[in-house]
């Protein structure tokens, strides 16, 4: 609950009681009562330079004023200062600070009408200046590129959204703010264009931010897009509420000639642990790689693809089966859940039928038993339905899948109740990688991709993918198979590295 400061005596007191009185409230406007207003706000440091950084307060709702309070350390004291107001999000630099030193700081801010106090928050002052996460739940977001000389760093698009507030997105700025999306910047100064249609510009090029950019404390549904050459064109609700991504399957979609992938990540400082990943799951745009590092935990690990973007292109030609050739062309490699082609209707809507007529026939002559990670899955298929029990307790049904419920995991594949939603989703990861008449090999990946019945494109992918890993089909996670990387704790990251490719 916010505390707002006490207000001064409007009648006369006696001389005593009023000295007392005055020097109880200038010791409360020196020492702010700190407030659980995260809700209210975000906020960090971002490096700005040796010994430099720029502070930031982000409120929800428009503030008339936010004061910035900080102890820089040096035997100085503390520091007050007003500060500016850039779009909705407070600013100040701070400069001659010292590598290594502990920047405390925090806020008074405005909101309707009353001053309200925040918590102090600390950062470490980096080697460059850099505000080092800690305190703050922040980390830095480093892009590198990968491009061998193909595009610059001015050619290089990123655009940040996410839910920084539940069920409200933002949009990273290139000081590294988040704010809300707003339909209206399609008609405002620098907005794109295309086709004769305006979008509201939400990028930036890593060379405006100088290749690094530092991650909100809390972010859910988080979704890095890196675009070459061109800004990606994202259109946004009349209500504010949402968003469109690219469409693969509209052939005037803004995005079809542009070239882009994405990272997705989710994060809350001290709530929600760091868990993101590259991904594969809608189509490959260009190699990325994703490092993630945390000194105390001992975690580093990187997930991704290190091969040129022509080799890859090249290989994929090659791998697998003609049904999926057509899902290259010169932009992408788009995955079959997210190709005509493989969904209803499509030239290659019966891909992985007989596969699927042949478990269902084998599951219908004897018993199905899946036992994984504690947990027992027993049951028979009749007619077109498995019904099945887990551990005992049931009965619970999964119906039969087409083969676009196995490319997307939907439909059959993610209807019901939680448990039957959590065996659909190993069926369609058994499906997938061509596993699904023997449960002994379901969580076997040397078993994986090798019948002739399996998705063709996911199994290229985990073939030139580092430690075999990619995010080939929704559920890919199943038995570990993704290029996820999940902290074991809700403590912020050192940092995460993006390696962009060509």
């Amino acid at each position: 609950m916010n505390t707002p400061r006490p207000p001064l005596p409007t009648r006369p007191l006696p001389a005593l009681l009023l000295t007392a009185l005055l020097a109880l409230v200038a010791a409360l406007l020196l020492s702010p009562t700190p407030t659980r207003a995260a809700a209210d706000y975000t906020q960090g440091v971002t490096a700005q330079g040796a010994g430099s950084v720029r502070i930031w307060f982000t409120p929800t709702a428009p503030a008339a004023l936010v004061d910035v309070h900080y102890l820089p350390g040096g035997g100085l004291g503390q520091q007050n200062l007003r500060m500016t107001n850039s779009g909705g999000t407070w600013q100040q630099a701070v400069s001659g600070l010292t590598a290594g030193a502990t920047l405390e700081y925090w806020f008074t801010y405005e909101k309707g009408g009353p001053l309200h106090d925040t918590p102090h928050f600390t950062a470490i002052v980096d080697g460059t200046g850099g505000g080092g996460g800690g305190g703050t739940g922040t980390f830095p977001i480093t892009f590198r590129n990968d491009t061998r000389g193909a595009y610059t760093d001015a050619q290089i698009h990123v655009t940040v959204l996410g839910q920084v507030t539940p069920g409200q997105w933002s949009y990273m700025k290139p000081d590294g703010s988040m704010t809300h999306i707003s339909h209206l910047d399609a008609a405002a100064p620098g907005h794109l264009v295309k086709k004769g249609i305006s979008y509201p510009n939400m990028s930036f090029t890593l060379a405006q931010v100088g290749g690094t950019v530092p991650s909100p404390a809390s972010i859910r549904g988080g979704r890095i897009y890196v675009s070459l050459g061109s800004p990606v064109y994202l259109p946004v609700s009349p209500d504010d509420q949402g968003w469109g991504g690219p469409d693969l399957r509209n052939p005037n979609d803004p995005n079809s000639d542009v070239y882009y992938d994405w990272y997705e990540y989710t994060y809350v400082h001290g709530q929600v642990a760091f868990g993101g990943n590259t991904t594969m799951v809608d189509q490959f745009g260009f190699p990325m790689t994703s490092r993630l590092r945390q000194t105390s935990s001992g975690y580093d690990t990187t997930q991704g693809i290190t091969l040129t973007r022509a080799q890859v292109m090249q290989q994929y030609a090659g791998a697998v089966g003609a049904a999926y050739r057509p899902l290259q062309n010169a932009y992408r490699i788009v995955a079959p859940r997210s190709s005509d082609l493989f969904l209803a209707g499509g030239a290659q809507q019966n891909q992985l039928t007989a596969a699927i007529d042949q478990a269902w026939s084998h599951y219908t002559a004897q018993p199905f038993t899946l036992t994984r990670l504690g947990e027992t899955f027993s049951g028979r298929v009749s007619g077109s339905t498995l019904a099945f029990t887990k551990n005992g307790a049931g009965p619970f049904v999964l119906r039969k899948p087409t083969s676009p419920d196995v490319m997307a995991c939907a439909g059959a594949l993610a209807s019901g109740n939680d448990t039957e939603k959590q065996l659909g989703a190993e069926f369609c990861a058994a499906f997938n990688r061509g596993v699904a008449l023997d449960t002994a090999r379901w969580y076997s990946p040397a078993a994986y991709y090798g019948a002739a019945a399996a998705n063709d494109y996911s199994g290229f992918f985990h073939s030139v993918g580092l430690n075999h890993r990619a995010y080939g089909f929704p559920y890919d996670d199943v038995n570990d198979q993704s290029t996820v990387q999940i902290l074991g704790n809700a403590a912020p990251p050192t940092g995460l590295t993006l390696g962009i490719g060509w």
